[in-house]
């Protein structure tokens, strides 16, 4: 039994003289990764291993989170440590690795009260909406969750990352503030009314922008409209001397944005293109087509601006 025993022994031994302790991966897993987050790097110095290190850990959460404040990033970093630098025995000259080793616990004690803080301001800002609702008020309020939202998210992201859980933090408390600029953004209805000349062509490049903002289309004729963009399309024949042998149309629409509940026009604006094909009924079309395509974002930004500071 003895023999047995020592025999064991020699084996283990002998594996544990086998087992090359020079690697990253050995070093690495030293660490309990639910207690840290390590990254690796090397450097013909010990001081330029270390600061490989560091700058490789902050490389890598920037890239995960592209949008987190760097200013955060670096008090990240500034908690954690190179803890072990060793040389590379198997190259002739002078080669080091270094481990940058940060706490978990550390990442989330920096994380959690700006995550906190965040969903507190959201719980103030949602007591401000109207009761019963009121479409544009609530959206002026929605606006202002807004970077209250895109910060929390990205405040989320990086504590998921540095996380070992992998999980969001405290999701019950950010779900009912998550869509709230969706839902509010949708509630707002706006008519579209166009009139005139090749006016369904515009009217397309119009509804993909209202659609795109998340605002609530609806017909003119909506009673529960809260805006309304008005739209009067004209055109023309253009003769051009500099290109000759295509047939020039010039098309117009006169746009107006109307606040119906208050039955004010809050903004008015003209836009003029014009195209030259080898048919007109091409050339009125690709130049009603230009005039949507310049006025689509030019009402987009209007009614944007109104909605935040009406």
């Amino acid at each position: 039994m003895k023999k047995l025993i020592m025999l064991a022994a020699a084996v283990a031994l002998g594996a544990c003289s086998g087992l090359n302790k020079n690697t990253i991966s050995y070093q690495m897993s030293k660490y309990d990764t639910a207690k840290y987050y390590v990254v690796s790097a090397d450097g013909e110095t010990k001081a330029q291993a270390t600061a490989n290190a560091l700058s490789a850990m902050q490389q890598d959460i920037i890239q995960t989170v592209p949008a987190a404040n760097t200013g955060l990033v670096a008090d990240l970093i500034a908690n954690a440590k190179a803890e072990k630098v060793w040389k590379d025995k198997e190259s002739k000259a002078k080669h080091y690795y270094a481990l940058a080793v940060l706490p978990r616990s550390k990442a989330r004690a920096i994380l959690e009260p700006l995550l906190d803080q965040a969903d507190t301001q959201l719980t103030g800002l949602a007591a401000q909406f109207a009761t019963p609702a009121d479409p544009l008020a609530d959206l002026k309020v929605a606006y202002k969750m807004q970077p209250v939202i895109e910060n929390r998210l990205v405040l989320d992201d990086l504590y998921q990352f540095l996380d070992e859980s992998r999980r969001s933090y405290k999701p019950e408390n950010f779900a009912p503030y998550k869509n709230a600029f969706k839902e509010k953004m949708r509630a707002v209805l706006v008519g579209v009314e166009t009139e005139g000349t090749e006016s369904a062509v515009l009217n397309t490049y119009v509804i993909d922008a209202l659609n795109k903002m998340g605002l609530g289309v609806v017909t003119a004729d909506n009673p529960n409209k809260v805006l309304l963009v008005k739209i009067e399309t004209e055109t023309d024949d253009y003769t051009s001397k500099k290109v000759e042998g295509l047939v020039w149309c010039s098309s117009s629409a006169a746009i107006s944005l109307i606040d119906t509940l208050n039955d004010a026009t809050f903004s008015r604006f003209s836009v003029h293109e014009r195209a030259g094909t080898s048919r007109y009924d091409d050339s009125l079309r690709r130049s009603m087509q230009h005039v949507g395509e310049t006025a689509a974002p030019q009402i987009a930004v209007r009614l944007e601006n109104f909605l935040k500071t009406r």
